[in-house]
């Protein structure tokens, strides 16, 4: 029975030689599921889900964990959940939390800043020994700035609907609104004139908005908030830093130009001036040898 040994050998090459071709026909996607599915997540690391972060809820998600336990991601990213994954694999219908934002109590908040690492979208506005507020338009709810405050000034609450629709407001269809209340005035963290620059903006005078500060606002949208009129004036001031920048842009361009061209001229005089002068002296030195 000798040819056993050597028939076993020949069927293992065998075997080796069709998993080194197949290998070299159908290379190895290197994207697992996995990576597929952190992809198609908010990546928002607010643990809302139950997990520490997008990636471990995906790794969750191959083991049978319920598709619906992402609020940031809401019902579309739930439905193109379902369609990778199969419908059988979630019968639950998606998770529909109420829209709450965080907000801070100024008059409490110590400015302690232990809220602003915590927060994974950045939507806490601050810095040590200085008030502290929240912008809710980018603000997910995650409840992950609440237990680091030590005066407890955090709470969630729903998202009131007149800041909603200010919050997506059409800046040029709210513009003629302001019933001039000044109450935008004292709501800026950052003591800017809102009122005042409202009106310079709505007068097309940028550079009187600039002259009052129009650049020095962190766009928070407190003054959004306590407007009667529902005036969307951090995106109307947004709007008008965007401008400034580009017209500051544009004016750099120009005076650019104007000084390589005047140093154009000066060096095209400097050098009629040399070639003159050296013609003088040629002049000059023919008529002594005359």
């Amino acid at each position: 029975m000798w040819f056993t040994p050597l028939v076993l050998v020949v069927a293992l090459l065998s075997f080796a030689f069709a998993h080194w071709a197949l290998r070299r026909k159908y290379p190895q996607d290197p994207t697992t599921l996995i990576d597929l599915i952190d992809e198609m997540l908010p990546q928002t690391q607010c643990a809302q889900c139950g997990y520490p972060g997008c990636r471990p809820y995906a790794a969750a998600i191959i083991t049978g964990e319920a598709l619906n336990l992402c609020p940031p991601g809401g019902q579309t990213l739930y439905l193109d959940l379902v369609e990778l994954m199969g419908e059988a694999q979630s019968a639950q219908p998606p998770v529909q939390p109420p829209e709450v934002v965080a907000v801070i109590d100024e008059s409490q908040c110590i400015g302690c800043a232990l809220c602003l690492a915590p927060c994974p979208v950045d939507a806490i506005v601050g810095s040590m020994n200085k008030m502290h507020t929240v912008i809710e338009n980018l603000c997910t709810g995650c409840e992950l700035c609440v237990p680091v405050c030590p005066v407890d000034c955090i709470t969630l609450q729903p998202l009131p609907i007149a800041v909603t629709a200010t919050l997506h407001a059409d800046p040029q269809q709210a513009t003629h609104n302001c019933i001039n209340c000044g109450l935008c005035n004292p709501a800026c963290p950052v003591g800017l004139p809102a009122q005042e620059l409202l009106h310079a903006l709505q007068q097309d005078k940028s550079a009187l908005a600039n002259s009052q500060g129009l650049m020095q606002c962190i766009e928070c949208g407190l003054c959004d908030r306590v407007c009667p009129s529902n005036i969307g004036m951090a995106e109307l001031f947004a709007a008008g830093k965007r401008a400034q920048r580009e017209q500051t842009a544009v004016n750099a361009t120009r005076d650019n130009y104007k000084k390589r061209f005047s140093a154009h001229q000066a060096r095209h005089q400097q050098r009629q001036s040399t070639a003159a002068e050296k013609r003088a002296k040629r002049l000059a030195g023919s008529r002594q040898f005359s």
